[in-house]
């Protein structure tokens, strides 16, 4: 599938680390060359842009580019997720079931929309578009008149869809601003009020979005340089060097062979599984206290382990000693607030892992079907992917925190755990939110045979962050067959809004689950 995402730039800006993102040089027939595809060849109105901004881009696009998914940000706008770039397998994946994906919708602070636009811009200019629209375009007045009575807003033309949509956007788009062209009088505009075509189309496109018929989905937009994707790795680098030297003295004596043991205490536990796996998920409140997402979570994962093999253990701040050592470091930094719920978590599954074996698997996780039984061939089982699921992800997709399958004693696992003690003997204050996978990262870094047992993890196939975007999608029987066969898990967030219906009252994909 040929997907292109077009960059809007007037200047030159850093290199972007990601193929599928193309500079296209806006207003190029007016400004001198930047070694970018121009918007000033073939059918163009490049000579517009003073007055079009990036919709002398948008032109281009339309009469000039063949492909089949095409989106625009600008040199300093972006669509993110987790602070990562959208990538094309994302756009992909995510336009099979919503062809329109928009910024988040931004609320203006004054009365609606027209007295946001009288305030900054000519109210008469929005008047001549509505009078086009009421000649040319009548279906879509009210629409216009809804969207100028509401506060939302979507900005930048920014979007990401099929072309055949993009075209048939630009075709009405530019038919209604030729026509307000030709009636506008810009006497007295300076030059920032020139730039009123791009301003009324911002308007426009919510009016036209509330008439297409195709799913629309929203992600969110960074207002970010290019260079500070480039500025996060570098950052990562620097954190990972200075975890390194935080738990070096560690490091030194594995590196001498002088662990063969291990500094963890021995520990009666009366648990002995049934003879059977341990299926470890943590909900330190308790199951009293869980949100409703989490019941439907965990109750995915009770149904799809298989009973002979597996026992499952909901681990919580009541029982947890049962399990694990905590040094008195950790308890005493842990009561006075140092370290967080979702800290120690991290020293738990390390101990969990080491000292039992078995699975971890967050709370958050939905299965929506059984473990696959090859997963345990492996020495050590994570999600590993073949990009970085962010651009500053220091894991580079090698493994994922929050899903681990191994047998007990595995040496990552007893790094992990001891290098976590070692981290909270000597220091008061976490360093950063993933010191965990830092910490794996060194042990990767260091032991071959970590490295080559993460290695032999085959790369995951499905997408794994997939369905959090579906969630409030309408249950289609479509929809949910894809659920189904796109794998057997899927990881949500549990601060997400989730919705049972939809506003028409359907049944969302997060109904769906929750009634089964």
């Amino acid at each position: 599938m040929d997907t292109r995402i077009y960059v809007m730039t007037h200047k030159k800006i850093a290199v972007i680390p990601d193929p599928a993102y193309v500079l296209l040089h806006v207003g190029r027939a007016g400004s001198g060359e930047l070694g970018y595809i121009g918007d000033h060849t073939g059918d163009h109105i490049s000579e517009k842009n003073p007055r079009y901004c990036e919709l002398t881009g948008l032109y281009w696009l339309w009469k000039n580019v063949r492909c089949d998914i095409i989106g625009i940000c600008h040199y300093r706008r972006y669509f993110v997720r987790e602070e990562k770039l959208l990538d094309r397998a994302y756009i992909e994946d995510k336009i099979a079931s919503y062809p329109i994906i928009v910024p988040n919708s931004s609320c203006v602070k004054d009365a609606d929309v027209r007295e946001h636009y009288a305030k900054r811009h000519y109210t008469k200019d929005l008047d001549l578009c509505r009078e086009v629209i009421a000649e040319q375009y009548p279906a879509y007045l009210s629409a216009f008149d809804f969207a100028m009575e509401t506060i939302l807003v979507s900005v930048g033309n920014m979007w990401i869809t099929r072309k055949d949509i993009f075209d048939r956007y630009c075709a009405w788009l530019f038919d209604i601003l030729f026509r307000v062209e030709q009636k506008i009088d810009l006497t007295g505009y300076d030059e920032y009020q020139s730039r009123v075509m791009g301003f009324l189309s911002e308007r426009l496109f919510r009016a036209w979005l509330l008439m297409q018929t195709e799913p629309v989905t929203e992600e969110a937009m960074k207002l970010i340089e290019p260079s500070d994707f480039l500025n996060a790795e570098k950052k990562a680098d620097l954190m990972y060097q200075c975890v390194k030297l935080k738990i070096e003295p560690l490091l030194r004596l594995y590196r001498m062979g002088a662990m063969q043991g291990t500094l963890a205490q021995p520990l009666d536990c009366a648990d002995d599984f049934e003879g059977k796996m341990p299926v470890w998920v943590c909900w330190w409140q308790g199951e009293a206290e869980m949100p409703e997402l989490i019941r439907l979570c965990i109750r995915s994962i009770k149904e799809r382990l298989e009973e002979e093999t597996m026992a499952f253990r909901l681990v919580t701040l009541e029982n947890c000693m049962r399990y694990v050592s905590f040094t008195g470091s950790v308890i005493q930094k842990f009561n006075e607030g140092k370290i967080s719920y979702t800290h120690l978590s991290d020293l738990m599954r390390a101990e969990l892992l080491y000292r039992y074996g078995g699975m971890w698997i967050d709370a958050t996780y939905v299965l929506t079907a059984p473990f696959p039984k090859d997963i345990f061939a492996f020495p050590i089982y994570t999600l590993r992917f073949q990009t970085p699921v962010w651009s500053a992800d220091i894991t580079k997709g090698r493994w994922s925190g929050n899903f681990w399958y191994a047998p007990k004693g595995k040496k990552l696992f007893q790094f992990l755990m001891e290098s976590l003690w070692y981290y909270w003997e000597v220091e008061d204050e976490l360093i950063d939110y993933y010191l965990i996978d830092y910490v794996i990262a060194a042990a990767f870094e260091e032991f071959p045979e970590v490295k080559a047992e993460l290695e032999q993890c085959p790369f995951c196939k499905a997408d794994v962050f997939a369905l959090h975007g579906w969630m409030n999608g309408k249950a289609t029987p479509e929809r949910i067959e894809k659920v189904q066969r796109g794998g057997f898990l899927y990881k949500l967030n549990h601060h997400a809004d989730y919705q049972k219906e939809n506003m028409a009252g359907e049944k969302t994909i997060y109904g769906y689950l929750c009634g089964q």
